[in-house]
């Protein structure tokens, strides 16, 4: 009985593995993309915004958010910064400026960077 039962599990695993391999494309002419993945862009440390003290945060929510859009280039520099959206012209002149100046690990694809488009959150805290 153990030889029936070790065989037949045997069987099992080719036929679910012959199941699980990929099937060869019907026409060879026709190119398959091959790729090592996608590393997405990262912000490499958190960015610090100063603020006067004269700037009158009590109307803002606590916490409140900027949400931008941006570009990471090859290199890691932030790129095309927008205000998707805005809590205060002045506070989101200075988000934008700090995010300007900050670097990123930049955007992997095949081992090779590529420039990626960003949604960034930045949340006020006061």
């Amino acid at each position: 009985m153990h030889r029936v039962l070790v065989t037949s599990l045997l069987s099992c695993l080719a036929l679910s593995a012959a199941a699980a391999s990929p099937t060869p494309p019907t026409d060879a002419s026709t190119p398959r993309p091959v790729t090592t993945g996608v590393t997405l862009a990262q912000l490499r440390s958190p960015v610090t915004i100063n603020l006067p003290y004269t700037a009158d945060l009590s109307s803002l929510p606590n916490p409140a958010q900027v949400v931008l859009k941006l570009n990471v280039d090859e290199t890691g520099s932030p790129t095309h910064i927008e205000v998707v959206q805005s809590l205060d012209p002045t506070l989101d002149a200075r988000v934008v400026e700090a995010v300007s100046q900050s670097r990123w690990r930049p955007a992997v694809l095949d081992n090779q960077t590529i420039p990626m488009n960003v949604n960034l959150t930045v949340e006020v805290q006061h």
